[in-house]
């Protein structure tokens, strides 16, 4: 058996990324270090790919600034995608349901991939898209905005209508009588005497007297004036918000960030209208696909390296011996 130490340290390196046994590998021959090759040159792609990915993911629809924390999504991605692989590389055997899973993997993240490098190449066509679509959800939106607003115009305009008929006719009958007359009774008692026992005697004596007061209708007239006025201020607002709702909805859309469904919208929007668009995303789309399946391509072929006749023959030695000791302990029972 060879050394540990004659195997090359990119070699240990693939050992350790891919998933395989460095000593096992030192007992197999030039075509399970080709092998080996192969399946850490197809991670590197896609994991360069997917690093990509996540780094203009984070950078583009999270909103993240710090290049630390978007290499560190990036790193998240491609930890992501390596241990994928490793699922189908260290299988035993045929790929099965496992090949099958795969396969269907590889379309969603194909799928994906496309879609954020479509998004980013198309990123001006996107653009001009999504200029087109805020503009008609400003059209859309500076009418009910409106409503609103109308609806409570409509709303003050009643209540100021209310109160001024109810001033008119307060203020008639202001006029009718600005004052009004009370009359103050007052009742004091004296004494006048005593009595055979010397209790005093006492006499009521009654006063009355008439002033003239402000009529209360006149206090009532005041409040509804400075009703009247908060209303009129507030119906002013209505009307300046009324004349600047259309640029206030303009600003509002403008400053909101752009989504990646609605991106993703626009981007579907001009596929869907240029052919050209559609034949590059498909072309795109048939490339990632490709590159997600070279590990499975690569693990399902009819040859297969010694490595994995070496684990396959190991994992059949353990087998056998773990039947015959099973065998040899019932028969020991009997």
């Amino acid at each position: 058996m060879m050394s540990n130490k004659k195997l090359k340290p990119f070699m240990r390196l693939g050992c350790r990324i891919v998933g395989w046994n460095p000593d096992i590998l030192l007992e197999a021959g030039e075509a399970s270090y080709r092998t080996l090759r192969r399946y850490m040159s197809a991670i590197i792609i896609l994991a360069v790919v997917w690093g990509t990915i996540g780094y203009c993911f984070a950078d583009r629809y999270i909103g993240i600034d710090s290049i630390s924390v978007k290499a560190i999504i990036s790193l998240i991605f491609i930890i992501i995608i390596v241990n994928i692989e490793r699922f189908i590389i260290l299988n035993v055997g045929k790929l099965g349901m496992m090949g099958v899973m795969r396969f269907i993997l590889a379309f969603l993240m194909a799928v994906l991939g496309s879609t954020v490098f479509d998004q980013i190449i198309f990123k001006n066509d996107v653009d001009v898209k999504m200029k087109e679509i805020r503009t008609e959800q400003i059209n859309e939106e500076i009418p009910k905005r409106l409503a609103y607003i109308d609806a409570d115009i409509v709303k003050t305009t009643k209540l100021i209508d209310s109160i001024g008929r109810e001033n008119i006719r307060l203020y008639a009958e202001l006029a009718q009588k600005p004052t009004l007359s009370v009359t103050d009774v007052s009742t004091t008692s004296h004494q006048v005497g005593v009595d055979s026992l010397g209790n005093p005697i006492m006499q009521k004596s009654t006063q009355v007297s008439k002033r003239n007061i402000e009529n209360p209708i006149s206090a009532q007239t005041k409040a509804n004036e400075e009703a009247l006025r908060v209303y009129q201020e507030r119906l002013a607002q209505f009307q300046q918000a009324k004349m600047d709702v259309a640029e206030i909805v303009r600003k509002e859309y403008e400053a909101a960030p752009t989504g990646f469904l609605e991106e993703l919208k626009a981007l579907f929007s001009i596929l869907v209208e240029d052919w050209v668009a559609l034949a590059f995303y498909a072309f795109l789309f048939a490339f990632m696909m490709s590159l997600e399946l070279l590990v499975v391509s690569s693990k399902g072929g009819d040859t297969k390296c010694d490595y994995d006749l070496i684990v396959e023959h190991q994992l059949k030695i353990k087998s056998e011996t773990l039947a015959r000791t099973q065998e040899s302990l019932l028969g020991e029972k009997k």
